[in-house]
């Protein structure tokens, strides 16, 4: 089983990030409404969608969004949120994100560093190409991902903390042009410790324009944070934005 088959699907893992910044998510949604205005790009696709943080809120915001992640619990909590809201232009589907589903979309975001997984280079660019097979002519792919230089720069090797009696143990590295994490959990509600590892590969701008190109996208705009600063090698996230030709 791979790492993120296994992590995504623990209960431990809505329990380390349970308090996500809701303003954050406010704001990159903000951030996507510029750039792919919903008058425009009406129906979208959230590959790698997880527990649909952001899939609900731009259907709330009108878009017309299917969601699709590997975890299957995952994709439960979504589906029992988006019901819970009533939100009827919302669905989420159990899917790999490299193969294609058979419908096209006017844009695609991967949100929150919801790329570089995959070990072999390979795997990660099947899923930038496989995104061209799911867009109209002139659709949009909004890739939102980390800078490695700004987390080359800033990683935290390691911290702790406890959360509802657990206690949690975090070691970060950089080896081999990969960030892992290791996340360690302990505590008188779990039966022995249990240990989780999170990888993504860092992939440059540079890299992303390359690949990109050569599918048949024009790499458009690049920014830097949530609020669309312009990307510099300090910026805190690389966001790409891309049309496809």
């Amino acid at each position: 089983m791979s790492w993120f088959e296994d992590w995504f699907d623990s209960p431990l893992y809505e329990k380390l990030y349970s308090n996500r910044d809701e303003n954050e998510a406010a704001l990159l949604a903000d951030l996507i409404e510029k750039v792919i205005p919903v008058r425009r790009f009406k129906n979208i696709l959230d590959l790698g969608c997880g527990r649909g943080r952001h899939s609900i809120t731009l259907a709330q915001r009108g878009y017309n969004v299917t969601g699709i992640d590997l975890s299957k619990k995952a994709v439960a909590k979504a589906k029992r949120i988006a019901d819970q809201r009533n939100l009827k232009n919302v669905e989420f589907f159990v899917r790999d994100m490299r193969s294609p589903i058979p419908k096209q979309f006017d844009a695609i975001v991967n949100l929150f560093t919801t790329f570089g997984y995959f070990l072999e280079d390979e795997e990660n660019e099947k899923v930038l190409r496989n995104s061209e097979k799911m867009l109209k002519s002139g659709g949009v792919l909004f890739i939102d991902y980390l800078n490695p230089e700004y987390v080359s720069q800033n990683i935290v090797p390691s911290e702790s903390g406890v959360y509802e009696n657990i206690n949690y143990h975090i070691i970060r590295k950089i080896e081999d042009g990969m960030v892992f994490k290791t996340i360690q959990f302990s505590g008188s509600t779990l039966d022995k410790p249990v240990k989780y590892r999170e990888r993504v590969k860092l992939y440059g701008p540079d890299w992303f324009k390359e690949k990109l190109s050569k599918i048949g996208y024009q790499v458009e705009k690049t920014y830097g944070d949530y609020r669309g600063a312009p990307f510099t090698s300090d910026s805190s996230r690389m966001i790409i934005i891309s049309k496809l030709q």
